[in-house]
Formats: C-alpha cells, sequence, structure tokens
C-alpha cells in the first residue's frame, strides 16, 4: 500500500474537454499551466503529517484541490476532515465494511442510484428514494454507506469534480415508521460529514412527491444545512415538468414526467460492484494516531494546530 512516506508518481493526464478546462478556470481557478505545482504543493504539506497515511497520486489529491478552488489552506483542511471523520469513534460504525458488497441489499431495495445521463450542466444526477428503506430489515447506516459509496465512485471522474452532482429526493413511501429513524442527533452528524468533508460539489437537491410526513423530517434536517445548501433545495411536490428545465426530458425517468424508461439502478449496482477491490484498498488508508507532541497555539502556526494526535482537530 502507497502511503504518504511511499510517493505515488503518478501523473495526471488531463481529458477535459476545451469547455471545461475554461470552466475549471473560470470557476474553480485551475490554471492548466499551474496545475502540476499546485498539487505538488498540496502533497508537501501532506507529507508533513507522518500521521496521513492516503493515497498520493496526482488525480487523487486534485480532487480536493477542486472541491476548495486551488486554495492550498482550504484542500489540506478538508483531507484532514475527512480523514478525522472516518477516524472518529463516533463515527466507527459507518465506515466499518464500506464496500458495495456490504450494501447490496440497499441498492437491490432501489434505494439509491444514479442516472446514465447528465443535466443540461453537465453535472450527475443521484437518484434517492428513502420510501423504499424498510427500516425492520436493516439500519439507517446502511443507507449512509451505500450514498457515501456511490458519491465517493462519483468523484473519481473529473468532469464531475468540475460540475458536481444533483440529488433528485423521491420521498414517495415516506412513512412516520422512516421519519421516528431520524434524530436530530444523527441528522447534524450526517449533515456535517457530507456538507464539510466530502471533495464533492453538491449544486442542487430536487425533493418530489413529498408526503405530510416530510415537515416533521425536514424540520429535523433543516437546522444542520448550511445557507448554501438550503438555497439549492427544490420542492416540486408531483410537478415534474420542473425538472425538466434540469434534465432534458429524454433522459428523465418516465415516472418523473420524462420519455426514458423507468428508474433502474440496476446498471448502478453493477458498476459499484465491479469495484469491490478498489474499496478494499481504499479502506486501507487513513489518519492514524500521531506520537504526542507539545500543542501550539493557532495564532503561532495554523497548519501545526492540525498536527499531533488527530484527536485534537475539530470537524
Amino acid at each position: 500500500m502507497a502511503t504518504s512516506n511511499e510517493l505515488d508518481d503518478t501523473e495526471y493526464v488531463c481529458t477535459l474537454s476545451d469547455e471545461l478546462i475554461i470552466k475549471a478556470e473560470v470557476e474553480l481557478n485551475e490554471k492548466p499551466e499551474w496545475r502540476e505545482r499546485d498539487i505538488q504543493a498540496l502533497r508537501d504539506m501532506i507529507l508533513k503529517k507522518p500521521e496521513l497515511k492516503i493515497r498520493m497520486d496526482d488525480a487523487y489529491l486534485l480532487r480536493f484541490l477542486r472541491a476548495k478552488k486551488f486554495d492550498y489552506d482550504r484542500a489540506f483542511n478538508l483531507i484532514m476532515k475527512h480523514f478525522r471523520m472516518r477516524a472518529d469513534e463516533k463515527n466507527k460504525q459507518l465506515f466499518e465494511n464500506l464496500r458495495p458488497s456490504a450494501v447490496k441489499h440497499v441498492l437491490d431495495a432501489g434505494v439509491t442510484g444514479v442516472l446514465p445521463h447528465r443535466d443540461r450542466q453537465g453535472r450527475r444526477v443521484m437518484i434517492f428514494r428513502p420510501g423504499k428503506w424498510d427500516p425492520t430489515k436493516y439500519a439507517i447506516d446502511d443507507i449512509f454507506r451505500a450514498n457515501f459509496i456511490s458519491l465517493t465512485k462519483l468523484v473519481e471522474d473529473d468532469e464531475t469534480q468540475i460540475t458536481g452532482i444533483i440529488m433528485i429526493a423521491d420521498l414517495d413511501g415516506l412513512s412516520l415508521n422512516h421519519a421516528k429513524n431520524i434524530s436530530p442527533f444523527y441528522a447534524k452528524k450526517i449533515s456535517g460529514l457530507l456538507q464539510d468533508s466530502f471533495p464533492m460539489r453538491f449544486k442542487g437537491i430536487h425533493y418530489v412527491n413529498e408526503p405530510v410526513v416530510f415537515d416533521m423530517v425536514f424540520a429535523v434536517i433543516r437546522p444542520f444545512m448550511k445557507q448554501k445548501i438550503l438555497d439549492r433545495i427544490h420542492f416540486h411536490g408531483s410537478k415534474y415538468e420542473e425538472l425538466s428545465e434540469f434534465i432534458d426530458t429524454q433522459y428523465l425517468p418516465s415516472e418523473y414526467g420524462g420519455t426514458a424508461p423507468p428508474f433502474s439502478n440496476e446498471e448502478w449496482t453493477r458498476t459499484l460492484l465491479a469495484c469491490e477491490d478498489e474499496f478494499v484498498e481504499d479502506s486501507k488508508y487513513g489518519l492514524v494516531k500521531a506520537i504526542a507532541k507539545p500543542q501550539t497555539t493557532c495564532k503561532d502556526d495554523t497548519l501545526d494546530c492540525l498536527a499531533g494526535s488527530y484527536m485534537n482537530i475539530d470537524m
């Protein structure tokens, strides 16, 4: 296993279209002529932290730089937060057995999936249908794992790192039995993990078929959502025609007012299951507890405040 002490010198090969290269420069401050320098700068920061045992190839580090618009400090802090959340004992159960085969029952139930086509702005489209979850058969943590694995696979793609994702949350079938499994503590934890600790650009959430009970669910979730996310939330009810403003009708599943076949996550399930070995390998990386050393103050050195025991890092 390659670590921060065993450099993987795999160089990034750009396959972006000219249009996306321009978009990345305008929106993310990514300059092709500086890309190699920027990646190396982030790598140098990681090398100073022996407790970080992570992938060091260009493509992997690039996803964090893009997520933070090529601000080295913010990209590094995101890496620390990402691996801190995975190492935290409070989240341990969420990241155990984090591989596609372990959540196949969630995928088979059709709870989560991804459309094969992008929306009009080039964003990937996740479909989340929590009403298809049977709380008597498996825990809500399995839902998190299935979504986390899907996001992890999606963020590997260069184009998606730049354009981001949107989600259609179909709440048909959501009941009080589902709602009582979402406590304020759980909502806070999950919102924090995805909003603050994952290198993805979340560009929109589109709710459809909202039942009355969703008012209670959203009241629990809303306080933990950042204003940037709240501004990107849309409620459509059964007005599926509004979705066509974002996704071409020819690609929109028929149950959502499109002309494409009904949604199926079978292809996405096969995609994830084919990546089993990748997720097993990924589980070997992480943040290990460093040897204790004297504390420094943040005004002395911002980055050194992130060093030492990872237990001292704030989410």
